[in-house]
């Protein structure tokens, strides 16, 4: 097996060697990072009529959003997020779906999202498929079947109200009137039973509805994606509308690597008139009368807005990009509170065979969880906090080419390991550094715990540490994947600080979006599509 050090290459799908070399200088919209959110924001409003000119310190575009060949030619890995669910049923998708086709953007659904595997060889997953779920419930938690249900019914009547939320700048009008109709068809328990939902803890609400240990950890671990360790308040509601929510609206990757979606993006906006110019690094926002009215960069370039500055970067991050009269300003100043999640590594294994799953239906899950328990899940936080590295990390275990086998040489597979969660730095003293490779050795060990024999399998591997991910993407601040914490005093209308709600600054026609800023992270183009909205 190879093992290399981090050189992030450019995407494999597109060549972007000379972007940026005719750079207007003026544009309706000036946005800043070509991420997710930056992306649909700007493909929105250039379909609309509007010049759009897209700023990316990066050499591609993409953000969080990026594949590449890094183990061996033709391994395609998506280096951080892979799952397109969010995009897919989103307004950007919604709004854009053909014309993104157009352009290359594909999707290939899964049939069997996500399972955990257990330390007796066993496995519970989720299929696209009530009944089938609720097949695999019964035969490892028969006594969870009538919970399963219960909850399955108490989703669907609850979706059109969470989604409408989700879908909604907070606070808004929209919010309100969603709010309304919730009461309308659910009465006032209905509503208070959503907002407890929203406020509790994973594991207050796995045991108040499961019995078995491993029902209650399939879905506890998707928690984990965020910073929802079992008893951090807030961590029900995306554990609840994952779990259940997973085998109604099923999951996507992107055709041949999750960079389909960026490269479809970014054509529809080229198509439209604007611009995406790469290596492109913005020191400071232009404010002229407390209105934003462009750019500077590094270079000295001043790209002017002559309607809307767009910042898809990571809020903790603005009060430095404000002019210096600015900046000492309280509400300015409140940004730098906003707190990250707790760290994450990436590990990428091109192999010649599937992982040999003891539980061997695992093999067919695009996901696949190691938790294994609560309690692990729970001690994995507190060591990750305290700085120490987790003895026993929550791992969600990716195998994209179950259902896309473009995304590497014929019978061969690629592997996409995320390690949550673990320490923005490290108690000891070390850097990641130092402590990544051997870190990752016992992560490819506690794997191995479950599939013995893949260590024979991987053909070449590549680690992203919490250090690695940041060099990739500033936003991802000392490797934290997720934009910014997610726990209840910077969520909802509170994301990310008060003052700069609404996917406003406090400065006229400077706007915000990313994970940073309300409905956060995961790949929806959710708060890209609000500023739009806004814009016009």
């Amino acid at each position: 097996m190879e093992s290399s050090s981090v050189d992030i290459p450019s995407m494999t799908l597109r060549d972007w060697d000379g972007i940026g070399v005719h750079m207007r200088q003026a544009a309706d919209v000036v946005v800043v990072g070509a991420g997710i959110n930056g992306l649909s924001a700007a493909a929105l409003l250039a379909t609309k009529g509007r010049s759009v000119i897209v700023l990316e310190e990066q050499p591609e575009p993409g953000g969080a959003v990026r594949t590449a060949e890094v183990t061996l030619p033709g391994f395609k890995h998506d280096l951080f997020a892979m799952n397109l669910g969010l995009f897919a049923g989103g307004p950007v998708n919604a709004a854009l779906g053909q014309t993104l086709a157009q352009h290359g953007f594909a999707l290939v659904p899964s049939a069997k999202p996500f399972c955990s595997v257990f330390p007796d060889g066993s496995m519970l997953g989720v299929e696209a498929d009530v009944e089938r779920t609720i097949a695999n419930v019964a035969a490892v938690a028969p006594e969870d079947v009538a919970a399963w249900q219960r909850l399955t019914e108490q989703l669907g009547a609850w979706a059109p109200y969470l989604i409408g939320i989700l879908g909604s700048d907070l606070p808004s009008w929209s919010a309100v009137r969603t709010l309304l109709k919730a009461r309308k068809q659910l009465g006032m328990d209905g509503v208070y039973e959503m907002i407890r939902l929203a406020l509790q803890s994973t594991r207050a609400f796995t045991e108040e509805n499961f019995t078995s240990p491993k029902t209650r950890a399939l879905t506890a671990s998707w928690g984990m994606h965020l910073d929802f360790a079992p008893d951090i308040s807030g961590g029900a509601l995306f554990s609840f509308l994952e779990t259940i929510g997973g085998q109604l609206f099923g999951m996507v990757i992107g055709k041949g690597g999750a960079a389909c979606m960026i490269n479809a993006l970014v054509g529809t906006i080229e198509a439209n008139g604007g611009s995406v110019l790469c290596g492109q690094r913005v020191t400071e926002f232009l404010v002229e009368g407390n209105r934003a009215v462009g750019v500077q960069l590094a270079d000295g370039t001043q790209v002017r807005a002559r309607r809307a500055v767009i910042s898809n970067v990571n809020p903790r991050l603005m009060p430095d990009l404000l002019p210096a009269q600015l900046r000492s300003e309280p509400v300015v100043q409140r940004a730098r509170t906003f707190r990250p999640g707790l760290g994450t590594m990436m590990i990428h294994c091109a192999l010649d065979g599937l992982p040999p799953w003891t539980a061997s239906e695992a093999a067919s899950y695009n996901y696949v969880h190691i938790g294994p328990w609560l309690d692990d899940m729970a001690r994995t936080y507190t060591q990750a906090a305290a700085g120490e590295l987790p003895d026993s990390p929550t791992l969600v275990v990716g195998q994209p080419t179950v259902s896309d086998p473009s995304r590497a040489p014929e019978g061969q597979h690629v592997l996409w390991v995320q390690v949550r969660m673990l320490p923005l730095e490290l108690a000891d003293g070390r850097s990641w550094d130092e402590a990544g490779e051997a870190y990752a050795d016992q992560v490819m060990a506690k794997i191995e715990q479950y599939a013995p024999g893949l260590r024979a399998r991987v053909l070449a591997r590549t680690v992203l540490t919490p250090t690695d991910l940041e060099r990739a993407n500033v936003n991802l601040i000392l490797g934290d994947s997720l934009g910014g914490s997610h726990h209840p005093a910077q969520f909802f209308f509170l994301r990310p600080v008060p003052g700069w709600g609404r996917h406003r600054a406090p400065v006229r026609d400077l706007f915000l979006c990313g994970a940073g800023t309300w409905p956060g992270g995961g790949v929806g183009g959710g708060s890209g599509a609000m500023v739009a909205a806004k814009v016009k």
